[in-house]
């Protein structure tokens, strides 16, 4: 059987973000960030310091807690700001923000950062990791019918009003005999202008069970990841959607 893999003018994709975690009792020094940047600052030549808060679930005598932690993070950025890699203790993010670059380019940044990471953390696996496209779709029209642009989206029962003056709606899939999971939001969003309508498309694919992929499958791994996140995109969007992103080009693939 065979499907099309489209590349478009305008995609919509304003964030992609890889994010590894790497298990608790890989060795952190606060040294190893200066140390990684010396690697990469030739790609990443800008750098930075923040401070992420983050909920935390840990699992005590009492049983299963939340709690909230502040963490540094050195961030090494592009020169034109557009791409960036974070590290903190135990973590490796790569992102980049629009005007998105092919995946091919943004696969050579992950791996990049990864290998380096690996030069200098001796990280014997990988806890978890994940791929992430945030799509900001902006449609220019007052009123939007979601089911004319989406095939994703929240069905209403006739007793509601028609529009809603916000909305969320999601669903979690599993792949790979539940070794992964990708989980697909579509919600209302701040247009540009205010004529326009804009929503939010967040597909989210990760890897559920920990450590389940060797160090040297990693890149294996996102091409199966994008591969999935590709297709999940092309199914929840409608064809005015595709002519608003311009398709660029099709290349036949035999589908999976």
């Amino acid at each position: 059987m065979m499907a099309s893999v489209r590349k478009y003018v305008n995609p919509p994709a304003a964030e992609v973000i890889c994010e590894f975690r790497f298990p608790e009792d890989t060795p952190w020094d606060l040294t190893y960030p200066g140390i990684l940047y010396g690697r990469l600052k030739d790609v990443y030549p800008k750098r930075d310091q923040r401070y992420v808060r983050e909920v935390v679930v840990l699992l005590g005598p009492e049983g299963l807690r939340e709690e909230l932690l502040v963490g540094e993070r050195s961030i090494f950025i592009t020169e034109d700001e557009g791409c960036a890699v974070q590290v903190g203790p135990r973590l490796l993010s790569v992102s980049c923000q629009k005007p998105y670059v092919h995946w091919e380019a943004f696969s050579t940044r992950i791996i990049g950062a990864f290998e380096r990471f690996r030069e200098v953390i001796s990280a014997g696996a990988v806890s978890t990791m994940n791929l992430r496209y945030v799509n900001l779709i902006e449609i220019p029209e007052r009123e939007v019918t979601l089911s004319d642009y989406f095939a994703f989206y929240p069905t209403l029962p006739p007793e509601l009003p028609r529009v809603p003056a916000g909305f969320i709606t999601g669903c979690e899939f599993s792949f790979h005999d539940n070794r992964d999971n990708c989980r697909v939001e579509l919600t209302d969003a701040v247009p540009a202008a205010l004529e326009n309508n804009a929503y939010l498309l967040n597909i989210d694919y990760f890897l559920t069970g920990e450590m389940s992929i060797p160090l040297d499958g990693v890149a294996d791994w996102l091409e199966i990841a994008h591969a999935h996140v590709r297709d999940i995109f092309e199914a929840c969007i409608r064809e005015p959607l595709r002519d608003l992103f311009v398709i660029r080009e099709e290349t036949p693939v035999v589908a999976r």
